[in-house]
């Protein structure tokens, strides 16, 4: 499955509309509500859905911000990359998928011993 990008278009009216300043805004970003970035776009522009891309779909201009590269690789790394996972661990319990659990777990009804490396079972 291909990702699916914003227009020329898109990207230009953005840019238009920042007026070459990050659109980053708010918690996703790593700002506080209603604070932003506005760093200068002349060193490097990247465009962001707004809404995460994989559960949109959505490449309008509403969905599309212009932000500079610090801003968006925040904002993937600490919101779109963990939201995407819950999303997927979420439609896996749905469906009945169970992870393969967490790490080695001691058998029960057991103890270590250390005379023959193993693991024995405790006579209750």
């Amino acid at each position: 499955m291909s990702r699916n990008e914003f227009t020329k278009q898109t990207k230009r009216d953005a840019l238009k509309r920042s007026g070459m300043k990050c659109e980053a805004v708010g918690k996703m970003y790593g700002f506080e509500a209603g604070e932003g970035c506005d760093a200068p776009l002349s060193f490097g522009v990247e465009f962001d859905h707004i809404v995460l891309d994989a559960n949109s779909k959505d490449n309008s201009l509403s969905n599309c911000a212009a932000v500079c590269v610090r801003c968006h690789r925040w904002k993937t790394a600490k919101h779109d990359i963990p939201m995407a996972a819950k999303t997927v661990r979420m439609q896996d319990k749905h469906l009945g998928i169970k992870s393969k659990g967490r790490g080695f777990q001691k058998p029960a009804n057991t103890k270590f011993n250390w005379a023959t490396g193993r693991y024995e079972r405790i006579d209750a």
